[in-house]
């Protein structure tokens, strides 16, 4: 049998064991058992698959490595503050993007508009607790009615036609 893969398949079941462990610790304890291996390998000179199971049983069965984890739960308000959808970072995006409608009302309102919604998306983005979907919803709905007050209020800030003649409009 060939050995990277009694390697490989000790590794994947120690990752299913370790299911119920939080991903940071599941991806340390998967690199230290990697590295112990590696070491262990290197130590003993060759890589039979003699060599290699009994380097795996001595560690143990992926199992009884997990079971010897410490299983922390984490407190109420840690949970809490965890599942949140909402913080300092999405609060300012948020508020950014609202607060550039009435800018526009503002001497160099334009400009304020324009750099709010900017900004407010640029945070939206750098948001680690909102997924993709939802910053794509947030950027589409943003540039959507950017788009669209642009389109609206374009032939008002537009007064001369091609080559400067003027232009005429009747409604």
């Amino acid at each position: 049998m060939d050995t990277d893969l009694l390697v490989r398949d000790y590794l994947a079941r120690l990752d299913a064991a370790a299911a119920s462990l939080p991903v940071h610790r599941r991806a340390e304890l998967s690199a230290e058992m990697r590295d112990h291996i590696e070491a262990a390998l290197t130590e003993a000179g060759r890589s039979d698959e003699v060599t290699v199971r009994n380097i795996l049983e001595r560690l143990g069965s992926p199992e009884e490595i997990v079971a010897g984890e410490p299983q922390s739960t984490p407190s109420p308000s840690a949970a809490v503050a965890s599942g949140s959808k909402w913080g300092g970072l999405e609060i300012a995006s948020l508020l950014l993007i609202g607060l550039a409608w009435p800018a526009l009302f503002l001497p160099f309102g334009l400009f304020l508009w324009l750099g709010m919604g900017v900004a407010g998306v640029v945070l939206t983005w750098a948001s680690g607790r909102w997924s993709t979907r939802r910053k794509l919803i947030t950027t589409v709905v943003v540039v959507a009615l950017y788009g669209a007050l642009f389109v609206v209020t374009y032939p008002a800030y537009r007064t001369e036609g091609p080559a400067g003649s003027p232009i005429v409009t009747s409604y």
